[in-house]
């Protein structure tokens, strides 16, 4: 029988890390991030990287794992190969592997079990999919709050500490949205208005693009969850039956 392990996935601004740390404190879980940006130091405010504080003590992994300065793309292949050793490490434990996050590659490698270098694929584990796709009229007011509270966090301040790092501007372009503007922002490329307005626009079109993305997920592993107020129940539901735990408990 094959290890199972739980995703949870899904478009920005989503909920993800807050369901995350419900389930993982209700089912012993431990949590693997599987974010493309998130994997860097420093690079914080920008990819919405969860504090220690909201952790709650779940611990987590993958996170802060590469130094930007040097200017090093952290490849699919190197997430999967971390991402295996972690999640036998916390099967080892007698725990559960959670893998949370919405770069849809990084986690579809792991469920798929990619084969690279022209090896076949070969899915190592038995997976429960619950991907977080509400509608836009609950994300459109979440994205444009969540731009704003990240500049009053010091999200410039983050970029101008990553480029003094010796982290070169192409790197920084190349993670996309709040990087990239922020470099155009901070070389007076455009002003603070205009920066709000092109961050939302292309927030929103990063989760249309991510909604085509995890349609074509795997259905029989995939559950879709819409509203933010259920996901909890849902997901717990879900959970019991994929570990075959008494819903009563």
């Amino acid at each position: 029988m094959k290890p199972k392990i739980v995703v949870i996935s899904g478009v920005t601004a989503s909920g993800k890390t807050a369901l995350s740390i419900l389930l993982a404190k209700r089912f012993n879980a431990e949590i693997i991030s599987a974010d493309s940006r998130q994997v860097y130091q420093g690079l914080d405010i920008g990819s919405a990287k969860i504090t220690v504080d909201e952790m709650q003590g779940v611990p987590h992994h993958c996170l802060d794992i590469v130094d930007p300065a040097q200017n090093t793309r952290y490849s699919v292949g190197d997430f999967q190969r971390d991402a295996y050793a972690k999640i036998d490490e916390i099967i080892a434990r007698g725990k559960l592997p959670m893998l949370v996050g919405g770069t849809g590659l990084y986690s579809r490698a792991v469920i798929n079990g990619y084969g690279f270098d022209g090896q076949p694929n070969a899915p190592r584990y038995d997976v429960l999919q619950i991907c977080l796709v509400p509608p836009n009229t609950i994300l459109a007011p979440k994205v444009k709050q969540r731009n704003v509270e990240r500049v009053e966090q010091g999200m410039f301040d983050e970029t101008r500490n990553l480029l003094a790092r010796g982290v070169n501007t192409d790197f920084l372009y190349k993670l996309g949205l709040e990087y990239r503007l922020n470099v155009r922002y901070l070389q007076g490329e455009i002003n603070l208005e205009t920066y709000y307005d092109e961050l939302y626009h292309q927030t929103m079109q990063f989760i249309k693009r991510q909604r085509t993305w995890y349609r074509k997920e795997n259905p029989a592993l995939t559950h879709y969850l819409t509203e933010p107020t259920t996901y909890d129940s849902i997901a717990s539901s879900l959970i019991k039956n994929f570990l075959h735990i008494d819903n009563h408990t």
